[in-house]
């Protein structure tokens, strides 16, 4: 007869049991969790405590034994060799869910535990007492335990209870300062790499991932500084991609975006560690060399750079065109220090880019031109400040009667009583786009003043040229400017002639200019092209804009006679102005010969010192006494005396 044993089906109430167990081990788990313990290593405290109750209690052995799902881990033990046991071994898995002391006076005399492993064999725990210890917030996750291989029949004592309790109560404290040491930790770790992040953060380039300005400085400054400690050379290298800004305009950001990362690639695959490639800007970087012995390797690590940056980007499909300019400074051949070594890589790239897509090394003669310049602009902006830019006249004489017919207003910067200073010694400030402005203002106010003198005093002075240059029209105001200035002081506009150079044309604000001559002609402004014949562009711009006067650049006069060329191209851009009807001035006439070559060839009018030199406005009531004495009949130009 068989008989059948049915399924075992867990009654309601154990299943509720099995779920507060489980839930009680989560709760468990999360809490030692939070004390980031189990398997750490050992603590003198925890130690200490172990020893100390083994000591008071009299027993073999102490433990403080962390339980979970498994396993118990002792976090300290003495008199005890396993560093942990099975859950099925572990007595203190049994203290752990006891309010109070855990006591078993003789593990043979408790049927629960007679057949233990560790009683019925090594190391025979015949006597076992222990303390649940608690988490913070409750949750019973280990035990304080003592263990002896001699059975105690009366148990503890009162004052062995208090001791194990109370040594509980300490493991509790340790557990929560450890904790709170390690949330400390843990934060300050936390902060560190924070900070470490944001550092990089700062430091370094978002889209290509190189290192920013500032880091490229203090790097820059400590390759110097090493260099100099160790007898080597550094090099610095100031790089600009060429036509980045066509590129963004006629390919989009993106392909702008690629040709910049791709320029990081090639810096970073070329170099070595110990080097340093930087982006300074939108289209800049900069190359730190460091730890170089002799200078050609400089110029082989350039040459190198050159070749790879100038090869084409692959960007969807199509090939990026690539063209550097490359500055290059060496330590301490060029320069002594770090902010030297960059000023001196600085005017290299300015020099590079003059012609672009090559590298320029360093010379002093760079330097000597920055030098001149720097005083240029120094003398241009004290003149400013001080008023000291002022306006000399140099007359335009007609070349068929002799008669003054204007005057060109030329800038001087006044020194002294008797001294003025040739625009030649402050020309570069007119590459200064603010100082440039400031100029043409101060100029400008200067010359309309002196007219209103003028016409007071009933002075027949014709018309005075004013020079504008491309500063002036990169905003779409100077048209009305002008006017408001000479409407303010009750002038008429044909009395201004204005006189546009190429580079206005093609300079920025360049779209500016075709609406400020139109205002200004339809005004009665006179529009004179200056230095025409010169620019490549010249005649485009004849048809393009509204011009009266034609001014043929002193560079062809100053040849007439001795040059056939240039006797040949005054002859046929006189002929070109006649043709179109547009008068045509002679510049740089110092000569009779000259003056009669380009009167017999039909040109209107000329200037230049074989008539007079600018001189200043107080002289100009003198100069059109005499032009109106001395205007004769064609054929018998005069010079003008001086």
């Amino acid at each position: 007869m068989t008989i059948a044993i049915p399924d075992f089906v867990p009654d309601d109430a154990a299943n509720r049991r099995a779920g507060r167990d489980e839930s009680r081990l989560q709760l468990r788990r999360e809490a030692i969790a939070r004390y980031d313990i189990f398997d750490s290593a050992p603590e003198t405290q925890f130690d200490d405590i172990v020893t100390l109750a083994a000591r008071i209690i009299g027993t073999k052995a102490a433990a403080i034994s962390l339980i979970d799902d498994t396993r118990q881990w002792f976090k300290a033990r003495c008199g005890i060799e396993p560093g942990e046991t099975p859950i099925s071994a572990s007595f203190c898995a049994h203290a752990i869910e006891a309010d109070n002391l855990f006591v078993i006076p003789d593990t043979v005399e408790d049927e629960r535990f007679a057949v233990h492993p560790m009683v019925i064999g090594p190391p025979y725990v015949r006597f076992y007492a222990g303390m649940r210890i608690l988490a913070a917030d409750g949750t019973p996750i280990a035990a304080l335990c003592v263990i002896d291989g001699t059975p105690r029949p009366q148990g503890l004592t009162p004052i062995e209870e208090t001791t194990l309790r109370t040594l509980a109560r300490q493991v509790e404290a340790l557990l929560e300062l450890r904790r709170l040491v390690n949330e400390r930790d843990a934060q300050v770790m936390a902060q560190s790499q924070l900070t470490k992040r944001l550092r990089y953060v700062a430091e370094h380039d978002d889209l290509t991932g190189l290192p920013r300005r500032d880091l490229f400085h203090r790097r820059l400054h400590d390759a110097v500084r090493d260099a100099d400690r160790t007898g080597t050379r550094a090099a610095m290298l100031f790089v600009d991609v060429d036509h980045f800004k066509q590129v963004n305009d006629s390919l989009g950001h993106d392909a702008g975006d690629a040709l910049l990362c791709g320029f990081a690639q090639r810096f970073q695959s070329l170099l070595r560690r110990s080097d340093t490639a930087a982006r300074l800007g939108g289209d800049e970087f900069g190359v730190i060399l460091t730890g170089i012995g002799q200078a050609e390797r400089i110029a082989d690590v350039v040459r190198s750079l050159a070749t790879r940056l100038h090869e084409p980007i692959p960007h969807r499909g199509r090939l990026i065109p690539c063209k550097a300019s490359i500055g290059v400074a060496i330590f301490p051949d060029h320069a002594s220090d770090a902010d030297g070594l960059m000023k001196c890589a600085d005017l290299a790239l300015a020099e590079a880019k003059l012609v672009r897509g090559r590298a320029e090394i360093f010379s002093p003669r760079l330097m000597e031109e920055f030098d001149r310049e720097a005083r240029m602009l120094s003398v241009a902006r004290e003149g400013l400040e001080a008023g000291r830019l002022i306006a000399h006249y140099q007359p335009k004489i007609d070349l068929n009667t002799g008669a003054l017919v204007g005057f060109e207003a030329l800038a001087r910067c006044q020194i002294g009583p008797q001294l003025a200073i040739m625009p030649s010694s402050f020309a570069h400030a007119f590459d200064d786009r603010e100082l440039a402005v400031a100029i043409s203002a101060q100029m400008i106010a200067s010359v309309l003043d002196d007219i209103r003198s003028w016409t007071d005093r009933g002075l027949a002075f014709g018309h005075v040229a004013i020079n504008t240059g491309a500063a002036d029209f990169r905003t779409n105001s100077f048209a009305e400017m002008l006017l408001g200035e000479i409407s303010k002081r009750g002038l008429s506009p044909d009395m201004i002639e204005l006189e546009v150079t190429e580079g206005v044309f093609l300079g920025r604000g360049a779209q500016h200019v075709d609406r400020a001559l139109s205002v200004l002609s339809k005004a009665g402004v006179r529009i004179a092209l200056d230095d025409f014949g010169t620019g490549y562009a010249s005649l485009t711009h004849l048809k393009q804009f509204r011009v009266d006067v034609l001014k043929i650049d002193r560079s062809f006069v100053s040849g007439i006679g001795r040059n056939f060329d240039d006797s040949t191209i005054v002859r046929a851009l006189i002929g070109l102005g006649k043709s179109l009807g547009i008068a045509t001035v002679a510049e740089g006439i110092e000569t009779a010969e000259q003056a009669e070559f380009a009167r017999a060839h039909g040109c209107d009018i000329a200037q230049g010192y074989h008539f007079g030199k600018a001189q200043p406005s107080a002289q100009v009531p003198i100069m059109i006494d005499h032009f109106s004495r001395s205007a004769r009949l064609p054929g018998k130009l005069q010079k003008r005396s001086v």
